[in-house]
């Protein structure tokens, strides 16, 4: 009696089903990784936004605080300035002058001959649309002595200083703070 003769191996059937499978689970495990890095791009960029601009936020109320004069003064009998720019006076009478220039969306440091930018993608537009409003507003005593200051920065996260996370949808963000003078938060 001749036995049949029993194969070793898979056959070429289970080596295309199985091979089919490998690929399945390959190519879920890659989406699954592209997505995982899309998100951690997005969340980098975001953050590094938000920092920035929170920073300038903050050293702007810093130097608020403690500076003992500040321009532009309001007109007439108006004592609320809303302006594209702050000049600060500090105590030892340096003057530092914080801009928004529009025409490239940036926030400009000035100091004596000295300038240069501070943060990219300001655009002033809330939700995209409208006119800008003021990134500072600021209001005065007696047409003379700024009582309260507000910086109200929006920032079109896509037009933020370049990294190589660079996404095409990190949102607009708003930094908003507000601050006033040491001198009349002490009654001098």
């Amino acid at each position: 009696m001749v036995r049949p003769r029993r194969q070793n191996g898979f056959s070429l059937v289970e080596v295309l089903i199985a091979l089919a499978i490998s690929v399945v689970l390959l190519l879920a495990t890659m989406m699954a990784l592209r997505s995982s890095f899309e998100t951690y791009r997005r969340t980098a960029e975001s953050v590094s936004t938000n920092v920035s601009g929170r920073l300038i936020v903050e050293r702007l109320q810093m130097m608020i605080r403690g500076g003992v004069d500040f321009l532009p003064l309001p007109i007439g009998m108006n004592n609320s300035v809303d302006s594209d720019t702050i000049s600060i006076q500090a105590a030892n009478g340096t003057w530092t002058t914080v801009r928004w220039d529009a025409a490239t969306d940036t926030i400009r440091w000035e100091q004596g001959a000295d300038s240069w930018s501070m943060l990219e993608g300001v655009t002033q537009l809330v939700g995209g649309a409208g006119a800008p409003v003021s990134p500072f507003r600021m209001r005065f005593r007696d047409g003379r002595w700024m009582t309260h200051a507000t910086v109200d920065l929006v920032v079109d996260g896509n037009g933020v200083t370049s990294t190589d996370l660079d996404l095409a949808d990190v949102p607009e963000m708003r930094f908003v703070g507000s601050a006033m003078p040491r001198r009349v938060a002490w009654g001098e």
